[in-house]
């Protein structure tokens, strides 16, 4: 305000004083001596009070200037200065292609006790007198009063905590409960823990309706505010949950607990690869401190993370992991994976990296689908032979003499798998792929291109073993098929022949289940991938659609042969283990030795480690979905064999699919004359709960043992079997409910621990082992084919 604008202001109050004496004093006689004592007056009045105005103001002016004025100015902004900080935006979330979500932020709290609060301070003072005065009395009735409400808040407290949650888990009891509260209560403690472990929003909600949070009604719009709202307050987070446990979790990701900038980081997978899209923008807020309080605004609101819809199926990863789990614990494998996909697109709909972490049980880890860099084995003479079909150099109806299954090549000799019984003899091209020859593939392959091989890895590359699919997983490897230019020391007599049929290679699995589902597209390359679209909020930002990598891999004419080698592989050939009679499958089998690290294919025990496969597509007549199953060492009391040990595992894949998908009527099938032909385990669980359940549904009544316990296990045939549970062995839980085993186990003293979703079917300790008290038990959730 400059110095003409106050003298303008002062001149208008001076003309509004003149005005007010005015019309006050010129009424009367008196008035007009009065206006006239006043109007000689006045004008020195009204200049002194303004120079004292004029003075005042610059004083403040200067002060302000000054260094004191500065010092202080600068002291003032410490006491409560404004203060910009950081608004966390949510993490968008990630869902199966059916909408669920399978990796979500949720909003969790945490209770604490604030000790030092003032409500308490009468719990801290002695005790009056019951002789005392009046005041002493009320005195004393009142801390009496609120002793009794502060005891039975923790007593409700403490019942709630255990209702709530498994205490054992943390070793805790009520009562052990209560003595920590009572030490926070002694050490004043402002940030004592009420339980520790996170509450999650539904149940923070139904905590305040539950003693002692409740607060009570008095009369008529009148509520009594209870001790414990005032001594419990909460910190709330978010945390990202992942419904589904541990389906697909190499493929969807994880984050680390701690922020990067105020901004979630991711690990691994999904969660990785959109991690700039999926963590948000962060917003900022101005705190300052007003009339006697903190208050907030939003100067820039944060930018809420974009969800990504994947083309997962979590019903089928459920089916996918559980079988591949299954076969692996039965052939004591070290690792597993299983990758399904639609052969029409390119998505993959489902897949699972297993790998044995104790004895008998299996997690993800690493996903090895996109990753392993190992050689495929026999399913690779496929794509040799396409080679040698679409160049001319032989034909389906051709012989080739594979001998007794030994052939020398290069100074080595090439083996087949049964050389020991004498071989082959003379074999048809179209059979060294059905009974999967190496010598026949060796010896098509080393004739035609011995001259030449960087040809024949050439077009072995434009079969897209040389292209970079650019899978959204970060992490992933791409296939290595080396030709000779490329290294010529590292290019030896035998490299060409031990290539042919799956060595001297490296291809991940997703490379040969891409190869695969060519031939079953008719000839076109899909490009695999895992994300359908990228929305924020009701916006998409980006839409993913099939891509052909190659519009065709090879002649027609090739293409019909090797379709009908695939399709005698498990009608004739070494894939009969996938034979289904429910659904025409198709596809081809690979056992490869795995390189030891010490030069040679032995290991430490002197056993010769394999890696078996089976890469398959189904219906054969209309393909719909293409599989690839891998078997790392399994144990070497069992005869290696991909069509033996994989096979299986994509026979009832497809004959699960075909159930969920299109189900036959019952009525249809074939039937056995032997009732114990469909005798099986139909549930188990706590024998009230199944009597109950058969009954709603109007079935017999099964037979009981004599010996019945609280489970039993009910079969086909509508026999009962007692499910023993004897102390300090762990009991069998395969079968049961999630709900029923937890009990069980927990009522037993042991700690269940769940991954995944559906009725138990494994567990990591063995029914009947001994165990102690205490002991996690991890049970593996899926639902049996």
């Amino acid at each position: 305000m400059n110095l003409r604008t106050i003298t303008a202001k002062l001149k208008a109050f001076v003309a509004a004083a003149k005005a007010l004496a005015r019309g006050l004093f010129f009424k009367s006689q008196r008035g007009v001596e009065w206006h006239r004592l006043t109007h000689d007056r006045y004008p020195w009045v009204v200049a002194f009070i303004s120079l004292a105005m004029v003075l005042v103001m610059l004083r403040i002016v200067f002060f302000i200037l000054s260094p004191d004025g500065k010092r202080y100015a600068e002291m003032a902004s410490k006491v409560n200065p404004p203060r910009y900080s950081a608004v966390k935006p949510m993490r968008g979330s990630i869902y199966a292609r059916d909408g669920r979500p399978v990796a979500v932020t949720s909003p969790v709290y945490r209770l604490f006790f604030d000790f030092g609060h003032e409500a308490l301070e009468p719990l801290r003072q002695p005790l009056p007198p019951k002789d005392g005065d009046s005041k002493q009395q009320a005195k004393r009735e009142q801390i009496l009063k609120l002793r009794a409400e502060y005891e039975a808040g923790l007593d409700s407290l403490a019942e709630l905590m255990a209702n709530t949650f498994d205490l054992s888990t943390r070793k805790l009891t009520k009562a052990k409960l209560k003595a920590r509260w009572k030490q926070g209560f002694d050490t004043k403690s402002r940030h004592c823990a009420v339980y520790p472990a996170d509450v999650p929003y539904v149940q923070y909600r139904a905590f305040e309706q539950a003693e002692p949070f409740v607060i009570h009604k008095t009369g008529p719009n009148r509520y009594k505010k209870r001790l414990f709202s005032k001594l419990i307050y909460t910190e709330n987070e978010s945390r990202r949950v992942y419904p589904f446990g541990s389906l697909a979790y190499r493929t969807i990701g994880h984050i680390y607990d701690r922020t990067d900038g105020g901004l979630t980081k991711a690990r691994f997978g999904l969660e990785l690869r959109y991690n700039d899209l999926l963590r948000g923008e962060l917003g900022e807020k101005l705190s300052f401190y007003n009339m006697g309080r903190y208050e907030q605004t939003i100067s820039k609101p944060p930018v809420d993370g974009a969800s990504v819809y994947t083309t997962l199926d979590m019903n089928i990863q459920s089916i996918v992991e559980s079988n591949l789990r299954e076969q692996l614990s039965y052939l004591e494998a070290e690792s597993g994976t299983v990758v399904l996909m639609e052969v029409k697109t390119g998505k993959v709909v489902s897949i699972s990296n297993l790998q044995r972490t104790a004895p008998g049980v299996y997690h993800e880890t690493v996903n090895m689908a996109v990753s392993d860099m190992s050689e495929p084995g026999s399913t690779f003479k496929v794509a040799s032979m396409m080679v040698a079909l679409d160049d001319g150099v032989v034909h389906p109806n051709d012989t080739i003499d594979v001998g007794n299954g030994l052939w020398k090549y290069g100074g080595k000799v090439i083996r087949d798998h049964n050389a020991h019984h004498g071989g082959y003899g003379r074999l048809s091209v179209a059979q060294t792929i059905i009974k999967s020859s190496n010598v026949g593939v060796a010896k098509i392959i080393t004739r035609a291109y011995e001259s030449r091989p960087d040809d024949y890895v050439q077009k072995i590359r434009n079969l897209g073993f040389g292209e970079d699919l650019k899978l959204e997983i970060d992490g992933y490897e791409k296939a290595r098929i080396r030709k000779r230019s490329d290294n010529p020391d590292r290019w030896y007599n035998t490299t060409l022949g031990w290539m042919s049929y799956g060595y001297e290679t490296q291809v991940p699995p997703i490379y040969t289940l891409a190869f695969f589902n060519a031939i079953a597209n008719g000839g076109r390359y899909m490009r695999p991938y895992f994300v359908s679209e990228i929305r924020r909020q009701d916006q998409v930002i980006k839409t993913f659609e099939p891509t052909v990598v190659r519009e065709q891999i090879c002649k027609p004419e090739t293409l019909t042969a090797i379709q009908e080698m695939l399709r005698r592989v498990v009608t004739e050939g070494t894939g009969k283990k996938a034979r289904s009679p429910f659904v025409a499958i198709s596809g081809k089998s690979g056992t490869a030795q795995l390189a030891s690290g010490r030069g040679g294919y032995r290991d430490s025990t002197g056993h010769v480690r394999h890696q078996v496969s089976f890469c398959a597509y189904f219906p054969s007549e209309a393909p719909k979905y293409s599989c690839i199953a891998v078997i790392r060492r399994p144990s070497s009391q069992f005869s290696a064999g991909g069509g033996v040990m994989a096979a299986p595992i994509i026979r009832k894949i497809a004959e699960s699919l075909l159930a969920l998908e299109d189900p036959i009527p019952l009525d249809s099938l074939r039937r056995s004359s032997s009732p114990k032909a469909y005798t099986k385990e139909i549930a188990a669980g706590r024998a009230s709960a199944l009597l109950a359940v058969m009954a709603q549904l109007g079935m017999p009544t099964p037979r009981m043992p004599k010996d019945a316990g609280l489970f039993i296990a009910v079969d086909t045939t509508l026999h009962a079997r007692s499910l023993p549970a004897t102390n300090g062995r762990v009991p069998a839980v395969v079968g049961m409910s999630a709900m029923d085993a937890v009990y069980l186990l927990r009522k037993m003293g042991y700690n269940p621990r769940l991954r995944g979703a559906g009725n138990v079917v494994g567990q990591s300790i063995p029914a009947g082992s001994p165990a102690a008290a205490g002991t996690e038990v991890v049970l593996e959730l899926g639902f049996a084919s």
